[in-house]
């Protein structure tokens, strides 16, 4: 298939990338679970730089 006049390449690209594209997603996947965490820790869950404080404390004011 010609895109613009040019001719196409079998160059593999996403199969030498694999493990790089696998271990990335891993590693976000585990820092976005370990920022969740941290984000309810005691001393961090009544901050209000944490969005999550805000959000939490609106549905607790929403309860009562």
């Amino acid at each position: 298939m010609a895109l613009l006049g040019r001719r196409s390449f079998p160059t593999p690209i996403v199969k030498p990338l694999a493990p790089f594209i696998i271990c990335a997603s891993l590693v976000l996947y585990t820092v976005n679970k370990i920022e969740n965490a941290a984000q309810s820790v005691p001393p961090y869950d009544t901050d209000p730089r944490n969005p999550k404080a805000l959000l939490n404390k609106k549905l607790k004011e929403q309860h009562h």
